[in-house]
């Protein structure tokens, strides 16, 4: 008995050593088997082998059966041979690292399970993984277009590679459909009362005509609503239900129509907002400074800029990863509410070197007269941007800037990194759960960037710092 070893890597069948020994001409394939790949099934793998026990076939035929099922690149070897039973494939499946789960982006008349259902009967060796390499994403966005067609649309499907951050390796394969447009058409909202409306406009105003994604829009649309609802007090405000309506088919897209079903309860005041001092920023001055006082309305945007204050002043004071947290203290009678506010500071970090790569002799001599953070100095988080504001005529080197190092104090443990300094908009603080927030930098390609919050009333605030953000706003110098 002899064998054949098909080997996708060469793209190339190895048949100097004969193994199946067939005529040139055509002769009747006997029983087929496939041996290796318990994930797929018999009927499966003939179908892609394009073979039929009983047919005519060549010796042609039969290596060509062997190619099929490497092009899908769920295989990393393939060997057949002659034996007693007939034709034998034996297969090996390629590692499990070169299998990504398929997601699907704006398929919007299917739920993913009923995709996957659909997608496995139309598309032989399919189970929900795709490999990186080979024909199977031209099968699966083939399939995809065909179903699409039958809802009266014609469209174009593409394949993207999804990592969960920029420069990473990719953790999906995302089907979407690519045109025509798939986009939110209207909101309508249920139990808004009419001093919100204002308000609620704008929220409809920025979410209608938005792109559809499965995993963005619907917790873009309840953020929206509930940041709404948070800002003027309203902090048990909940979205009780979102819908969607059937799509429906225009010629310039795909419109989808939503409704949310709200609970606004009643709005809350603030009753206090205790920050209790420290070295870095007294009692007294953050009471100048904040945002929202006892009896106020309970304003999450407020309470976001008053804990800001204290982040800043920590911030300026090379306190970079400083939390700032306030508890909150809700009484449900009286719908009012109390934040506590306290601070982990972190380690404080130093300026260890600077350096400012591609400047002109003119712009050098600019930085170095108009630069005052040098090492040993606390570093500043604030300090960068103030300092390009204030210097235009150094400006046009924002992006040349580059190699801020960095480390913390002595009595603690030494860490040196760079820090980039480079042009960047201003940061975001950014909901990480109700009243828990962190600093990071508005998104720089123009993507929007959504966080999934829950929707229960607010219960801390936190502002952290991050060491790869860009350098965040605050006064020159």
């Amino acid at each position: 008995m002899r064998s054949t070893t098909f080997r996708p890597a060469l793209l190339a069948l190895c048949l100097s050593v004969p193994t199946l020994q067939l005529p040139a001409q055509s002769f009747l394939l006997p029983p087929i088997t496939f041996t290796g790949a318990p994930a797929f099934s018999q009927a499966e793998l003939l179908k892609v082998s394009g073979l039929q026990p009983g047919a005519t076939a060549t010796q042609a035929d039969v290596q060509s059966a062997a190619q099929h099922l490497s092009d899908t690149g769920l295989f990393t070897d393939i060997r057949f041979e002659s034996n007693a039973t007939g034709l034998v494939y034996d297969l090996k499946p390629m590692p499990p690292e070169n299998l990504l789960p398929a997601t699907f982006t704006n398929f919007v008349w299917w739920s993913p399970a009923e995709l996957t259902s659909a997608l496995k009967a139309r598309v032989p060796l399919y189970t929900g993984v795709v490999p990186t390499a080979g024909n199977l994403q031209d099968s699966i966005s083939s399939a995809l277009k065909a179903m699409v067609a039958e809802k009266g649309v014609t469209a174009n499907v593409v394949a993207i590679a999804h990592s969960d951050q920029p420069g990473a390796t990719p953790s999906s394969i995302a089907f979407a459909i690519e045109s025509p447009a798939v986009r939110v058409h209207s909101l309508t909202l249920v139990h808004a009362s009419p001093s919100m409306q204002e308000k609620l406009d704008k929220v409809i105003k920025e979410q209608t005509g938005q792109p559809f994604t499965s995993d963005i829009t619907r917790p873009a649309i309840t953020t929206a609503l509930t940041s709404a609802y948070h800002n003027e007090g309203y902090l048990d405000m909940a979205v009780l239900n979102l819908t969607q309506a059937p799509p429906q088919v225009t010629p310039t897209g795909v419109d989808l129509d939503f409704t949310a079903t709200l609970k606004e309860g009643q709005p809350y005041q603030l009753f206090e907002l205790t920050w209790p001092g420290s070295d870095i920023i007294s009692t007294a001055d953050f009471n100048k400074q904040v945002k929202m006082k006892a009896g106020d309305m309970a304003s999450e945007a407020a309470l976001r800029q008053s804990l800001a204050i204290i982040a800043g002043a920590y911030f300026a004071k090379g306190f970079e990863d400083a939390k700032v947290k306030a508890p909150a203290t809700f009484d449900h009678i009286s719908h009012r509410v109390s934040y506590n506010i306290t601070v982990d500071p972190g380690p404080q970090y130093h300026i260890h070197s600077i350096k400012a790569l591609g400047l002109s002799t003119e712009q050098q001599k600019q930085f170095d007269s108009a630069w005052h953070m040098n090492p040993g100095d606390f570093y500043d988080t604030t300090y960068l941007t103030g300092f390009l504001h204030n210097n235009s005529a150094i400006q046009s080197a924002r992006r040349l800037l580059r190699h801020l190092q960095r480390h913390r104090r002595p009595q603690h443990p030494p860490r040196r990194s760079h820090h980039h300094l480079r042009q960047g908009r201003r940061p975001q603080l950014e909901p990480t759960s109700w009243g828990v927030y962190r600093l990071r930098p508005e998104p720089s390609d123009g993507r929007q960037r959504i966080s999934s919050r829950p929707t229960g009333a607010p219960t801390e605030g936190v502002y952290k710092s991050r060491s790869d953000r860009t350098a965040r706003s605050g006064p020159g110098r």
